[in-house]
């Protein structure tokens, strides 16, 4: 794998979103979606999806992954179907058709407004009334359709005949034509139907979860079960979606995003910068100050700028000093500014943000130019009500001298502090992982780096070689002896 791709995965996150993979043209090969896009990222460049055709044809094109977060699943799940219609790629063999998602139209301009599950794409046809939507699930909605009707009834009669309806007759529909039913309590019904499917329905998920746990200590747990699925289905209706009726992908952007974005925009004036284009956050990750690494992530007016992201292997130190870590690291990136053979770290950067208070901003003040402004960020002393989380605190170098400031606008600062972290851990752990299952095994006289790779791939684990029997070994290296000189040296 090449090493661009390598650091692109590496810092991916752990959150819902769609992938593209393209090829050397910058065309795009495949989309795809995620509720953890690091991890199904990162299972294309694993052997054992070879096994696919299409896949084994596809990977060695691939050159570069974008992403973009959403929300949640079903936003990937939608995102994902109406790029893969505008797009086409040429390894996408599905949602290339027309079909489109279902929704719930409910007509409440209407006397006495009626509930529907409508696919069709006109429009201005639904103008009258409420959507939501869209969900990838249409037999869900089916499900959770039916149950809203049998707990707030409403009417589908035709030609408003309700006395000759079954439904009428069976109790799903109130009456209203038939004046069994005024308007007002008519509306009722249809509010707590908009309530529910705007995802204010938790006092009701509770009950139904009381109920639940109820049916099971009773060893009813068929009843249990219904009311598992119902849960689940009643959650996945009330999750709120960022689509409208009649957006395309294009329209489209996550509310992290869109928080992203006017923070940058709102912070530029709050620390009185006549431009703001670029920032820089880093962070120092080690274990006791073994194995230590720098990582470096980039926002791009407003955007996370992910194919900027850097690690700095420390080669100072091996003692625990974070600080003295992050004055190496500063050191080293703005060495390389005059150097054209990386774009990211030829471009200079309006913020530097590192992850740390006024000690930390002390000790680094003097490694960056003096053009550029050095942000802290640290944990502190106040307790947030909520979950009992500290608040943020935020600190800037103004001539020479440290100072705590007060931020209006803090969530590309917050959002960049995370992802420093989260991928300075994410290629620790790496490295870890690879250096372990390295130095166990290149002891051993006649284990080269294909028999490792081997064992490896069969038994997953170090712990895995250990936990097999000399015959299982065996069936890898083919070596009786070499097979007994591995077993006795892993254990």
């Amino acid at each position: 794998m090449e090493s661009n791709l390598r650091v692109k995965i590496e810092s991916l996150p752990p959150t819902s979103g769609i992938y593209k993979f393209l090829n050397e043209k910058g065309e795009i090969l495949y989309i795809g979606k995620a509720a953890n896009l690091k991890s199904r990222v990162s299972s294309y460049f694993r052997e054992e999806l070879f096994d696919r055709p299409r896949i084994r044809q596809m990977m060695p094109l691939v050159c570069d992954i974008k992403i973009q977060e959403t929300n949640n699943e079903i936003e990937a799940l939608v995102l994902e179907s109406a790029l893969v219609k505008e797009i086409q790629p040429l390894f996408n063999s599905d949602l290339k058709d027309d079909k489109s998602y279902a929704w719930i139209y409910i007509s409440t301009k209407d006397e006495f407004p009626t509930v529907k599950i409508v696919r069709s794409l006109k429009k201005g046809e639904y103008k009258k009334g409420r959507m939501f939507g869209p969900y990838p699930s249409g037999y869900t909605v089916k499900r959770v359709f039916s149950y809203l009707r049998k707990i707030y009834p409403f009417c589908i009669c035709k030609n408003k005949d309700c006395k000759s309806s079954l439904d009428y007759h069976i109790g799903l529909c109130p009456g209203p034509y038939a004046g069994k039913i005024s308007e007002e309590e008519y509306r009722e019904n249809i509010n707590s139907i908009i309530k529910f499917l705007n995802g204010k329905q938790s006092n009701h998920i509770k009950r139904l979860e009381r109920e639940m746990v109820e049916y099971s200590k009773n060893e009813d747990f068929e009843k249990a079960a219904e009311l598992r699925d119902r849960i689940k289905d009643l959650r996945y209706i009330g999750q709120s979606i960022d689509f409208t009726y009649y957006d395309d992908s294009n329209s489209y952007k996550s509310k992290r995003e869109k928080a992203r974005e006017s923070s940058f925009g709102t912070l530029q004036y709050e620390l009185g910068l006549q431009k703001l284009k670029r920032i820089e956050c880093y962070d120092i990750s080690n274990m006791q100050g073994k194995n230590a690494y720098g990582s470096m992530v980039v926002a791009n007016k407003g955007k996370l700028d992910r194919g900027d992201y850097r690690i700095f292997r420390i080669k100072s130190k091996d003692t625990p000093d974070d600080p003295g870590m992050l004055k190496e690291v500063l050191e080293r990136r703005f060495r390389s500014v005059s150097k054209d053979t990386d774009t990211s770290l030829g471009n200079l950067p309006d913020i530097v943000l590192i992850d740390g208070g006024k000690s930390q901003l002390s000790t680094v003040k003097d490694s960056i130019p003096s053009k550029i402004l050095l942000l802290g960020i640290s944990k502190g002393k106040h307790i947030k009500r909520k979950g009992g989380l500290k608040v943020d605190e935020f600190w800037v170098v103004k001539n020479g001298e440290v100072y705590q400031v007060c931020l209006s606008s803090t969530e590309i600062l917050i959002d960049l502090r995370n992802e420093a972290h989260r991928f300075a851990i994410s290629h620790y752990r790496r490295r870890s992982v690879k250096e372990s299952k390295k130095s166990a095994l290149d002891g051993i006289s006649g284990i080269g780096n294909i028999r490792r790779k081997a064992l490896i791939k069969r038994f997953k684990s170090i712990d895995g070689i250990k936990s097999a029997t000399i015959e299982e070994i065996n069936e890898v290296l083919k070596n009786k002896n070499l097979s007994n000189l591995v077993k006795k040296s892993l254990t």
